[in-house]
């Protein structure tokens, strides 16, 4: 049995949908795979991913989000990897290792891997790919006093507060599994994009997958997480590069499976978790 690997097109969604839910992950239906395929933000230049096929038969599936983002003045290109599958009998072939290198060829194309077994990291090194991050930073509800910050949450309200790159991405990512927020002073603001999950010690976490102004969000995530938060056992949680410094009054925990991306033209802190599998699936963030 031998495979050959193509870029995957809009015709063979219905089966690759098919592979993941029989085959990678059947508590989630096809119609929640379909999702991946259905982002609002990359309609031009597409790239769903990239599939191995043999004899007409899709045995394997390496899966793109694309989207264009703005960095300073320049547009950039992302791709998140996602669901990456390859039936039992076609593995040991060096088709996951060709389905990387094909993915991450275009030097001019930012990619990033943010959910990651623990038992592929050593293999997602060897391939150029580098330690995005892991650790994140928790902030909890201290109590204590704050004053010129205030927690917009109300659509119209925030998007007439919102600057143009804001209010993009506040539309981007309507009707997806993110609670948007804007953090509002007197002289500036910051949008926040929120993954709300409870995890393994039954801790709801107000997962940060984007800020737009991480000077605000660096000097304020203390008085952030005490207008944010409810009473009860809830932490305000953010990927260490979110941050401009020591990440002042927050506890530090191991990512458990560390983010990885590759890259020749985007900083660290300027790559963030929207725009990803995360809301396009409403999966819980590692």
């Amino acid at each position: 049995m031998t495979a050959t690997l193509r870029r995957a097109e809009i015709r063979d969604i219905d089966t690759i949908c098919s592979l993941l839910h029989t085959h990678m992950n059947p508590d989630f239906s096809q119609e929640r795979w379909r999702r991946l395929f259905a982002a609002p933000w990359c309609a031009d230049s597409p790239d769903i991913g990239i599939v191995a096929e043999d004899g007409g038969r899709i045995v394997g599936f390496h899966g793109h989000v694309c989207s264009y983002r703005t960095i300073g003045t320049r547009r950039e290109r992302f791709v998140n990897f996602t669901s990456w599958y390859i039936l039992q009998e076609y593995r040991g072939q060096g088709l996951g290792r060709a389905m990387l290198e094909m993915a991450t060829a275009d030097p001019d194309v930012t990619c990033t891997v943010i959910s990651l077994s623990p038992k592929r990291v050593e293999f997602f090194k060897t391939l150029g790919l580098q330690v995005l991050d892991s650790e994140r930073l928790l902030w909890r509800k201290a109590g204590h006093e704050f004053e010129n910050l205030e927690i917009i949450r109300e659509p119209d309200t925030m998007i007439a507060k919102a600057n143009p790159d804001e209010v993009k991405v506040l539309k981007d990512h309507q009707g997806l599994a993110v609670t948007p927020v804007l953090v509002s002073t007197r002289c500036t603001q910051c949008l926040l994009l929120l993954s709300i999950t409870k995890k393994g010690n039954d801790t709801t976490y107000y997962d940060v997958l984007y800020r737009s102004n991480p000077g605000l969000f660096t000097d304020r995530a203390p008085d952030i997480a005490q207008a944010l938060l409810p009473d009860g056992d809830c932490v305000l949680a953010a990927d260490r590069r979110f941050v401009e410094n020591d990440g002042a009054e927050a506890e530090v925990e191991t990512i458990a499976s560390p983010r990885f991306y590759k890259t020749a033209r985007v900083k660290p802190r300027n790559v963030d978790l929207a725009y990803s599998e995360i809301p396009l699936l409403d999966l819980k963030l590692d």
